[in-house]
């Protein structure tokens, strides 16, 4: 059996790419309804479901571009040709997106919007499909997903600290005042007065991303080799989906992130207001900037305890962490920024197990079809994960957004007790419904790193 050392460099490579990457993922959870609804205007209640038309056209393209991938034959691989296509749609639908200049219609919205995912899709799936077959082996798996993570919690640092530089900012502010107002926004909890800022905010991310996303995308492309696997047996689109669905390992899985990323993402929509509107905390960017510290700080951690008590068990524990703050959060009136601080950094750290880990346990499922199949198809795996965790997260934000716009929500105002009670059980309580059904499905998992070394074993000796 393989177990060959994946190298350093070809994990920091091809990691690397997901630093822009994580840097659209942030401001969409966190920063983009807040600013249509505030700054632009639009009705949260048409934004919801103006976002629910635009992901549910890109869920369609998943399963599609899946199957593309996994039959692409180039002379560079059959991951790299998508990549390159996706990289300059994507810049483009970010720049229209973040930086809409004056007259916006709904049209122009769903239209970027529709186009920014497609250029997600094409870029995402073969991304993580390419990152399962660098390596079989069990734990070099987790090596390269979690030197990816890292990336990623690297790129929502930038994305944290690039708002939290124009929080901070202000008329007469030299850049060493700047730095010093970061440093003490970060490490010692000063606010600062954050009102009308959210334009520039946007645009600088925006900005920031179409610098950084062909410089990261060249350097994959460069150095990280697309393996080309001998494919034994074609299997088309439809007989691969028939075979997914009874694969019962990758039907739990795939439910374990349907329902993670729910809860995650009914959370994310609700974030910004919560931690300005009932905490009080303005600086949203610095409690932002601290968090990832604590994702990517955490990353080390999560990759021992996952080799030590298996990745199942270790995404268990994430779940509860991030459960439990969550629940504690309920608790916290307007003022007690010292105690959310604490929790938003507890979080922040299960926060890096809780991205890498079930992309790894996705990987080593890949290995169970190939052996029922005969086929080597991580691109259309990556796919399915893909449409599920947009399906996910289209019906977690709509769901969040139409829930508080009911309950007399509205952005950027003063509102009711009963509305800011409302906001406060969504965002403390909501995530439960999902996150104690996923803990069950995880703990009994099957698939322990012993079974999957017999698994590779019998596939490498076919």
């Amino acid at each position: 059996m393989s177990d060959t050392q994946v190298k350093r460099n070809t994990i920091l490579a091809y990691g690397g790419l997901a630093t822009p990457l994580a840097m659209i993922g942030y401001p969409i959870a966190i920063w983009l309804i807040p600013f249509y609804s505030e700054v632009v205007g639009i009705p949260l209640y048409i934004i919801a479901n103006l976002l629910l038309v635009a992901r549910f056209t890109d869920v369609i393209t998943d399963p599609i571009l899946g199957q593309l991938g996994d039959s692409t034959k180039t002379s560079i691989g059959r991951r790299k040709p998508w990549i390159i296509l996706g990289v300059p749609l994507m810049m483009l639908a970010i720049y229209k997106l973040f930086i809409p200049g004056s007259e916006v219609s709904i049209t122009y919205f769903v239209v970027w919007m529709m186009l920014m995912y497609l250029g997600s899709t094409i870029i995402n799936i073969p991304y993580g499909a390419w990152g399962a077959e660098i390596s079989p082996d069990y734990h070099q798996r987790s090596r390269v997903v979690g030197g990816r993570e890292g990336w990623t919690l690297i790129g929502l640092l930038i994305s944290a600290l690039i708002p939290l530089a124009i929080e901070v900012s202000g008329q007469g502010i030299t850049l060493s005042d700047s730095i010093k107002r970061m440093l003490a926004a970060i490490f010692i909890f000063q606010d600062f007065s954050t009102s009308g800022k959210m334009s520039d905010i946007l645009a600088s991310m925006g900005i920031g991303i179409v610098i950084l996303l062909p410089i990261f995308a060249a350097w994959a492309l460069w150095k990280v080799p697309d393996p080309m696997p001998s494919v034994e047996k074609k299997v088309p689109l439809m007989e691969g989906l028939k075979y997914a669905a009874e694969n019962p390992l990758l039907v739990r899985i795939l439910l374990i992130i349907f329902l993670v990323i729910a809860g995650e993402s009914f959370r994310n929509t609700l974030s910004l207001w919560f931690v300005r509107d009932v905490i009080g905390i303005e600086t949203v960017g610095a409690s932002y900037a601290r968090y990832f510290i604590a994702g990517l700080a955490g990353i080390p951690f999560w990759l021992w305890l996952g080799k030590t008590i298996g990745k199942h068990r270790a995404f268990c524990i994430t779940l509860v962490g991030t459960g439990s703050v969550s629940f504690l959060c309920f608790f916290l009136e307007r003022g007690d920024f010292s105690e959310f601080h604490v929790l938003f950094l507890l979080k922040g750290f299960c926060f890096g197990g809780l991205q890498f880990l079930p992309a790894s346990m996705l990987a080593d499922v890949v290995d169970l079809d190939s052996l029922k199949t005969g086929g080597r198809r991580a691109g259309t795996f990556f796919a399915l994960n893909g449409m599920i965790a947009k399906v996910s997260a289209m019906i977690a934000v709509w769901a969040a957004a139409i829930l508080v716009d009911f309950s007399g929500f509205l952005p950027g105002t003063s509102n009711s007790d009963s509305a800011m009670l409302a906001l406060r059980i969504y965002y403390c309580l909501g995530c439960a419904a999902f996150f104690v059904p996923a803990l069950i499905l995880t703990w009994y998992y099957p698939l322990t790193k012993e079974k999957h070394r017999e698994l590779r074993i019998e596939l490498e000796n076919q």
